[in-house]
This record gives C-alpha cells, sequence and structure tokens, in this order.
C-alpha cells in the first residue's frame, strides 16, 4: 500500500482531486495520464464565458485561500495560481432584521470582539490542564458554556474548535455527534443556534442535526486559524486549471472528451481502463476521482468483497447547491464585502426541514457571492455578476428538477425583496440545479460536495483513498480528509500523492 514505484498511472476524472494530484505525481517522476469525460477540465470547479462576464459553474467561495490545501498543491507543483481576499468578507442579514459584517478573523476589532485572545489563552490553559487528568468532551462542553458566560459565543466556539484542533482526541470524540447535539449541551439562544445551522448548511452542505461536530469544529478553526478565506482570479476554474498547467509542463498527458467506462481488474489488480470508444489504457495504477459509488460501478461489484459492497452502497451524499446566475448591466448591489447571506429567521431546528419532508422554504437561506466584487475582471467595466445559491435535493427525477424551480422561484422571490433594485437591470439570468450538476459528473445524483460529513462518515468513519483492489486508488472530496467542499479533495489529492510517493 506504501510507496508504490508505479510507472504508469491513470488518474480518471480532473475534478480538484484529480488534476491535483495527476500535477503531484507527475512532478515526482510518474508517467501520467489523465482522462476527462467532458469537453472541459475541472468538474464542479469550472467557469464559464458568457457575454463577457466570467461565471463559475457552482456557487464558491474557498474558506482558507491560498494558505489551505489548494494553495499547497499550487506550491507543490510549482503552480501560478493567485488569490483575491477582502475585508470584510462576508455580509449577513440575519432574521430579516440585523446585518453583520465578518471579517477574515473574529478577532478583528472591527467586529467589536473586546479582549478574545486573552479568553482563548485562559480557556486554553485550563483545559490543557484538566487533559492531564482525561477529559471528555463533557469537560470541553462545560468549558464553553463557562466561557459563554464571560465573552462571546463565538468566541467560546472558536476557542473550543482550538483547542479540539491541538488535542486531535477530542475530535475523535466529537466526530460521533452532531454539531446540534453538542450546540444544545452548551446554548439555547436562538440566534447563536441559526447562526450555527446556517453555517453548517454552507460549509458542509449538511443540516446541523446531522453534521459531525468534530468536522464542523475542524473546519471552523482552521477558517479563522488562516484568514485568507477567498476566490481565485479568473474563476473556480483556476484552481484544478493551475495544476493542470504545472501538469502538462511537466509532461502529463491530459485527454478531454475521453470518458471511462469500466476500470480492467484483472486477479484482483487494477490493470488499466476501457474507454467509451473501446480503447484500453494499461496503467500500474488506477486512481479515480469519480467518486466512491461510480468507481465501484466501473470496476465491478464482483471485484470486492461483499461488506465492502455493501459499505459503500449505504454511505449517504450532502445536499445540493442550486443557483440563479445575474449579469447585471450595473453595479446595483453595494455592500461591503464581495459576499451576501440571508440567515432565515427560524427555528434552528428546523431550517432546512423542506428538504427532507418536501415543499418550499419560508425564509431561504441564500449564500450569493459576489464574484465581480472579489475580481473586476468577472463582470465587463461598470457592470456587476451576482450568483445566488440555495439548498436544493440530491437524487435527479423529473419531480425533483421542478422541485427545484420552485425552490428557485422562491428565493428569487426573497433575493429581490432584499435587493429591489436589481430586477430592472438584469441583463441575462440563468439557472443551474441538480441535473446540471448530473450532466458534468455522469451520476444520476447532484448533490454539491460528494458524501456527507455526517456522524458515522467522517474521521476514523470517512472512506479510505486505497481500496481492496489492489492498485485502485480513490481521490476527492469522497476519500480521506477533512475541510470544506474542494478542499477536502485537494486534501485527498496530497495524501494519496504522499502514500504513492
Amino acid at each position: 500500500m506504501m510507496a508504490y514505484k508505479a510507472k504508469k498511472v491513470v488518474v480518471i476524472g480532473s475534478g480538484v482531486g484529480g488534476a491535483g494530484v495527476a500535477a503531484l505525481l507527475q512532478a515526482r517522476g510518474h508517467r501520467v495520464t489523465l482522462l476527462e469525460k467532458n469537453g472541459f477540465y475541472g468538474g464542479k470547479c469550472w467557469s464559464f464565458e458568457k457575454d463577457g462576464f466570467l461565471v463559475d459553474s457552482g456557487v464558491h467561495m474557498f474558506s482558507m485561500g491560498a494558505s489551505g490545501q489548494h494553495g499547497d498543491i499550487n506550491r507543490r507543483v510549482r503552480g501560478d495560481l493567485e488569490w483575491l481576499t477582502d475585508q470584510p468578507s462576508e455580509h449577513l442579514l440575519i432574521g430579516g432584521k440585523y446585518r453583520i459584517n465578518l471579517y477574515q478573523s473574529p478577532f478583528d476589532p472591527r467586529m467589536a470582539l473586546h479582549n478574545a485572545v486573552s479568553q482563548i489563552a485562559m480557556l486554553r490553559d485550563r483545559i490543557i490542564r484538566r487533559e492531564k487528568k482525561g477529559p471528555g468532551i463533557a469537560e470541553l462542553q462545560n468549558e464553553v458554556y463557562r466561557a459563554s458566560k464571560r465573552s462571546t459565543f463565538l468566541e467560546s466556539l472558536l476557542a473550543a474548535a482550538k483547542i479540539a484542533r491541538l488535542n486531535p482526541s477530542y475530535l475523535v470524540e466529537l466526530d460521533e455527534i452532531s454539531l446540534q447535539e453538542f450546540l444544545h449541551r452548551v446554548t439555547e439562544d436562538r440566534t447563536v443556534l441559526q447562526g450555527m445551522a446556517a453555517l453548517s448548511m454552507l460549509l458542509t452542505v449538511v443540516p446541523y442535526h446531522r453534521v459531525s461536530a468534530g468536522e464542523f469544529l475542524w473546519c471552523v478553526t482552521n477558517i479563522f486559524r488562516k484568514k485568507t478565506l477567498g476566490v481565485p482570479r479568473g474563476g473556480s476554474r483556476e484552481i484544478p486549471g493551475a495544476f493542470l498547467r504545472a501538469f502538462l509542463r511537466d509532461g502529463g498527458e491530459l485527454r478531454l472528451n475521453c470518458e471511462v467506462k469500466s476500470i480492467v481488474v484483472k486477479e484482483g489488480r487494477a490493470r488499466g481502463v476501457v474507454t467509451a470508444e473501446g480503447e484500453e489504457i494499461p496503467a500500474d495504477l488506477v486512481i479515480s476521482n469519480a467518486g466512491i459509488k461510480r468507481t465501484l460501478e466501473m470496476a465491478g461489484e464482483e471485484n470486492f468483497p461483499e461488506e465492502y459492497v455493501s459499505y459503500v452502497k449505504g454511505l449517504e451524499y450532502s445536499y445540493s447547491f442550486i443557483t440563479v446566475k445575474y449579469g447585471l448591466d450595473r453595479r446595483v448591489i453595494d455592500l461591503p464585502a464581495p459576499s451576501f447571506f440571508n440567515i432565515p429567521n427560524l427555528d434552528p431546528d428546523h431550517m432546512f426541514d423542506y428538504l427532507e419532508k418536501g415543499g418550499l422554504p419560508e425564509d431561504p437561506f441564500l449564500f450569493t457571492p459576489l464574484p465581480s466584487e472579489w475580481d473586476p475582471y468577472a463582470a465587463p467595466p461598470g457592470k456587476q455578476l451576482v450568483i445566488m445559491g440555495v439548498p436544493g435535493p440530491i437524487e435527479v427525477n423529473r419531480e425533483n428538477v421542478e422541485w427545484c424551480e420552485r425552490i428557485l422561484d422562491r428565493a428569487e422571490e426573497r433575493l429581490m425583496e432584499i435587493f429591489p433594485n436589481m430586477s430592472g437591470h438584469v441583463e441575462w439570468k440563468m439557472r443551474t440545479h441538480i441535473a446540471h450538476t448530473a450532466s458534468i459528473t455522469g451520476k444520476p445524483t447532484g448533490e454539491c460536495i460528494g458524501l456527507a460529513q455526517c456522524v458515522g462518515q467522517t474521521g476514523v468513519h470517512k472512506p479510505q483513498p486505497w481500496t481492496p483492489v489492489e492498485g485502485l486508488w480513490l481521490v476527492g472530496a469522497d476519500a480521506g480528509a477533512r475541510g470544506v467542499g474542494t478542499e477536502q479533495a485537494a486534501g485527498s489529492a496530497l495524501y494519496v500523492a504522499n502514500l504513492l510517493g
């Protein structure tokens, strides 16, 4: 399993994970062929041009920017990826009443959070002292509760997250309970819980009654520790694009419009792939960025132990983010930050019930980056690009596609209530939802990220990148790493490349 001396590697899929591992392995002297079914690279992380606007296919911001896993790969392969950051980075409308700006650091004086550093130091020291006596989650919860009486809850939560990062044993325990359960043990403040429920959906696309508390705290602490949330210059496609330019520079082979039909398995080992055109491409190693379930199908269930097949089939996906993209004929939305969030004034425990029970959100959670506020070249001079995202269903069928359209109708209605001047300046608009995502991935689902970061699927429970078939590896958000969205995929690429040498 460790340090394969492979000469020939085939990577399936050019999403962030596939592009990243291909570039890393090519830079280390392997001969890598990267196969992509679409006529463009990047999978769900790509961008396209429309009437002079540079439009992301999905709805994106990147929580750690240059300081996270994307930046790490870029440095290792000597890539040309550039990042854009801003202060404040986010503007929140909470419950239709209160407006708050968020800065890269929660301890920025402009957020008026006083004495935060000393509070964290005090909390950290107290828990580290108790750590010697073998504390568990109960002690951590008690400290968060007591600290919240001395300072803001956000300060206390971030302190707990930092301590959990310093002591990984906490994360192991916290992976076994939901964020909802953890938070209800330390606060009943409705506004705090609303914010955390919305943040859970933003970071993981999973409601907070299902998301792993450990995974959530890991993501939050790293966002505020790195302080580099941002977007790549040139749109989201520049992340895989930078990796692939390095890959090609180093002699790698990229084949677009080349769909893999099956993975060849002989005598318990992956031997290569067969394309949709019938071409067999031999390989010493096959690395799949197609998702764990699709990889199982391509390699043939009969080649895996029954318990592994059952395990993979039981894994659950995240929800989707469906979008409306607007090209405005002038700069209409004037906010202090380049992204906007509508935090619903709803019971936090039931904020996203519509995803599980049907119907429409009464007050939709809106994730709305303004790409042209980050990057002035994302729109023609004087114009503005707006991308609004709202959580949606997963399975692609006629009923769900129609449901997506109704959810977007409601989301647009809410957006226009908040920014009424938009309606008279829409030069063009377009919608993307689960059917569009499925057309990119070739899967029957339109999930936003991949496997859900829920209890039972994070930490030690997350699929590892190696499979029971020798020489067949997984890469991407489904395999091996923690993080927000595509940062999981980049982390997975780093992990796999380090294992393979």
